[in-house]
């Protein structure tokens, strides 16, 4: 029964272990409804992005590692490194809410959306915002290997920074859906694989797994819903 457990959801280590498994899996799947909504163009779904990314920023307050608490300065690059791309993100599905209560409605909870066309000046912003979100993240290693005599210098950065800015496209990329970018939901799907990666060697179960798999074809999904929707001409011509 262990086993089956283990392979559903992973090791855990006690109750807190367990709350952030659950909080892990409710945010994950907060997000593919919040994706969902959005491919219907419904503004409550910026509204269940930035809860999942809330749950997110919790789940790595759970995870504080110990040692970062010898050292006033383990302890900031900690705190920085979870609250700068929670705020981040977080920011990113206001600006996303923001953006779609400027357009006309459709419904009382949908809008009427015209896509911009493709160019390559609207890939600073979600690229600009993955990039903090995954440096920022550095910190949080910063702290940890703070208390050990290794020198950080010999820590395999590239390996750990790739995986972190392409996870980070997800927030970036509601950026890019803000801006009625439909190549946005690329990047969702680019997020998606590399969490399907990371949590497939990690071991951190099938349910999460399945979950991340979910989250991507709720990306391609909106992808041809939103082929569906007129260009904005105006934007165009600009």
């Amino acid at each position: 029964m262990y086993g089956i457990a283990e392979l559903l959801f992973g090791r855990t280590a006690g109750p807190l272990g367990v709350a952030a498994l659950v909080t892990t899996l409710l945010g994950v799947a907060l997000m593919c409804a919040a994706l969902l909504l959005l491919a219907r163009r419904n503004e409550v779904g910026w509204w269940l992005a930035g809860v999942s990314f809330l749950l997110g920023g919790i789940v790595q307050m759970m995870d504080f590692p110990g040692v970062a608490a010898g050292s006033p300065a383990g302890l900031l690059m900690f705190a920085a490194g979870v609250a700068i791309p929670l705020l981040v993100s977080v920011g990113a599905a206001a600006y996303g809410l923001l953006s779609f209560q400027k357009l006309r409605r459709d419904t009382p909870s949908t809008r009427v959306l015209q896509l911009r066309p493709f160019s390559g000046v609207d890939l600073l912003g979600p690229v600009a915002v993955a990039l903090v979100c995954a440096l920022a993240s550095m910190m949080v290693v910063f702290s940890f290997f703070s208390g050990f005599s290794a020198p950080l210098a010999r820590l395999p950065w590239a390996a750990l920074l790739v995986p972190a800015f392409l996870s980070a496209l997800l927030p970036g990329a509601l950026v890019g859906l803000a801006h009625r970018s439909r190549w946005a939901w690329l990047l969702v799907v680019a997020a998606s694989a590399s969490s399907v990666y990371s949590a497939t060697m990690s071991a951190r179960g099938s349910v999460l797994i399945f979950l991340f798999v979910a989250q991507a074809a709720v990306a391609v999904i909106g992808w041809q819903r939103w082929g569906t929707l007129p260009a904005d001409d105006s934007a165009a011509r600009r």
